[in-house]
């Protein structure tokens, strides 16, 4: 397989050519799913119908799903590691013994995540205050939305889980040593928020008896915007003291 290319001198219009591909991968790998997933060897014929269009388009991926060391973190794997249902159970305690060190002392808690922890996005206010907006949709959707007004509840749910996805990318792990890359997520960050917000105006519309409860909704997702803004400036200008190349 070819090494991937350098992604650090990527621009920010080289991530969203890139992002763009990616969706276009996905959109296509579930259309063939669901054509032939249900035949013997669908997910290798899968691979076999992508890996013509895509090889060399996509970071790390060579369609060879046996032999990639990724293949247990890919949502697109054909490759099957699953053993038997009690497969490496002796590995684990049991549910109500602690973790203990070799002294038979209780490990010390770990602090919060610092910049460089692989999960310090989920320090950041903003990305704090969408994961909060979206449990509050959940609640909504589950307990007040009518049943003819679950469709247009779950895309809802769906934009602002792509929000959420896309911002803690754009964070990481708070270094932002690509900060072109952190720009163009922030970007879709945003775009997912404006589709949500887009469902919820017309499903106030529709249902004019949870207009106050859609309208207070509407508000922590433009607050949310207002955050991911915040975030936004904070890259670009990391991008300009970085002095990247094709800044828009």
């Amino acid at each position: 397989m070819p090494n991937p290319p350098d992604t650090t001198q990527w621009s920010e219009f080289d991530w969203e050519q890139y992002l763009r591909e990616s969706d276009r991968y996905a959109a296509q790998f579930f259309e063939l799913l669901k054509r032939f997933s249900d035949l013997p060897g669908g997910r290798a014929l899968i691979n076999q119908k992508l890996g013509r269009e895509f090889k060399g388009k996509l970071l790390n991926c060579g369609f060879d799903c046996e032999n990639c060391e990724s293949r247990l973190e890919c949502e697109f794997s054909s490759w099957d590691d699953s053993g038997p249902e009690d497969a490496g159970a002796a590995d684990y305690p049991p549910e109500d013994e602690e973790w203990e060190d070799g002294d038979g002392e209780e490990l010390p808690s770990a602090g919060p995540p610092e910049p460089g922890d692989a999960l310090f996005y989920e320090t950041d206010s903003a990305f704090v205050m969408l994961r909060q907006t979206a449990l509050g949709w959940c609640n909504i959707y589950a307990a007040i939305l009518p049943a003819d007004a679950r469709p247009a509840g779950l895309r809802v749910l769906f934009h602002i889980g792509r929000s959420l996805a896309n911002l803690a990318y754009s964070i990481g792990d708070g270094m932002f040593e690509q900060p072109a890359a952190s720009v163009s997520l922030g970007k879709r960050s945003l775009g997912q928020l404006n589709a949500a917000i887009g469902h919820i105006a017309r499903l106030a519309q529709e249902k004019p008896k949870l207009l106050k409860i859609l309208e207070a909704m509407k508000t922590h997702l433009l607050r949310c915007q207002e955050a991911i803004g915040d975030h936004l400036q904070r890259c670009r200008e990391r991008l300009r003291q970085g002095g990247a190349k094709g800044e828009k």
